[in-house]
């Protein structure tokens, strides 16, 4: 792959740190119904939304018009049905990819949330596709672990675009993966968590007109690739973060416990079902043995999003009870604004007008809530 020639927005020094002042936001919508785990958010062109429950297993319409909630995909392995359904991605014509993980496929759905076909899992990039771009060519990444070679090391993973009519792909660039543990390849008797917990890596988000943006996870700024320009580079924005505690630890290992599925663990035979609940005693003594970041990262690596009038939307780390705050960049890499949403909040789509954020409350149940896009 020939390396590109960079156009640097600044040459040397860092820009600033965490944005001091934010623009505070509030829901003009709270959706009444009640979801387990909110995984994926999409916004139709009609401006109705499909949402995706992980755990509840089932996928919704939303008209927030006349605050109707409709379903669409049902708990099952039928050809209308998903297990474990996970993120919704937009694609060409207006129609959107739902990761089947239980099922280990993908079912296409229409402009109106309608299940229409399937992709088998064992299709080359199906399972691992992430964005579409406007040509209709699947953005996956492939861990390094995962290749004959070894030009990268483990925690570098490869970001291809793969044409599925066939199967051909080609590589675009190479972004900073999940931190993997340092004992990684040697022998172990007990489960273990493979990744590095709070490791900082890079972040990559599709925007709707081909827009590749990459979120540098070392010191964090934007790369900026426009089809047909020349890729760009914007200013640093690192801070120091805190520091990691015992608290932080047993959180990683709860979610991670939560959101990996398990292999051979699905009902009626499917490949994939629920991670079994676990103690505090087992939590804590996964903790103990789980290989952990000293510091919090400078953002959240999950948590960016291409928003359609082409800024980007990134995540950044909160404490318990703290708000949740968004850093938004422009077409240059700079940042341009930090939002903030009430705290417990966390940004699962950015549409035309809208922001759509899930809510949880005490008891472990979540809400979808719509905010107005700051002008």
């Amino acid at each position: 792959m020939r390396r590109a020639t960079w156009t640097l927005a600044v040459l040397c020094g860092i820009a600033g740190t965490a944005a001091a002042q934010a623009t505070r936001l509030a829901p003009d919508v709270t959706l009444g119904e009640e979801f387990a785990s909110i995984r994926g958010v999409r916004e139709l062109p009609d401006g109705q939304v499909l949402v995706s429950d992980y755990r509840d297993q089932r996928v919704v319409l939303i008209d927030f018009a006349s605050r109707s909630v409709t379903d669409k995909v049902r708990r099952g392995g039928g050809p209308r049905e998903a297990r474990l359904p996970s993120i919704l991605i937009p694609t060409p014509g207006d129609s959107t990819l739902l990761i089947d993980l239980g099922n280990q496929r993908v079912l296409v759905l229409d402009p109106k949330g309608e299940p229409r076909r399937t992709i088998p899992g064992d299709r080359p990039g199906a399972m691992g596709v992430r964005a579409v771009d406007p040509a209709g060519r699947y953005y996956l990444t492939i861990p390094a672990w995962m290749e004959r070679g070894k030009e990268l090391p483990d925690d570098s993973v490869r970001l291809v675009r793969l044409d599925p009519a066939t199967g051909q792909s080609e590589p675009v660039t190479h972004v900073q993966g999940e931190r993997l543990r340092s004992d990684l390849g040697s022998p172990s008797r007990v489960p273990r968590i493979p990744l590095v917990g709070y490791g900082s890596s890079d972040g990559w988000a599709l925007g709707a007109d081909g827009t590749l943006w990459i979120v540098r996870g070392g010191d964090y700024h934007v790369d900026v690739r426009r089809p047909g320009s020349a890729p760009v580079a914007g200013p640093s924005y690192a801070y120091q973060t805190r520091r990691v505690t015992s608290a932080d630890r047993e959180a990683f290992v709860r979610r991670f416990n939560a959101s990996a599925p398990s292999s051979g663990r699905g009902e009626d035979g499917a490949a994939m079902g629920f991670s079994p609940p676990m103690s505090d005693r087992d939590v804590a003594e996964m903790a103990a043995r789980t290989e952990f970041a000293e510091r919090h990262p400078m953002f959240l690596a999950g948590s960016v999003l291409a928003d359609p009038h082409g800024s980007l939307w990134v995540g950044l780390p909160s404490e318990v009870g703290q708000p949740a705050r968004y850093d938004v960049f422009d077409r240059s890499g700079r940042r341009t604004r930090t939002v903030e949403l009430p705290a417990g909040r966390r940004l699962m789509a950015v549409g035309r007008a809208h922001l759509y954020a899930a809510a949880e409350n005490e008891d472990g149940l979540q809400y979808l809530e719509r905010y107005p896009l700051p002008r």
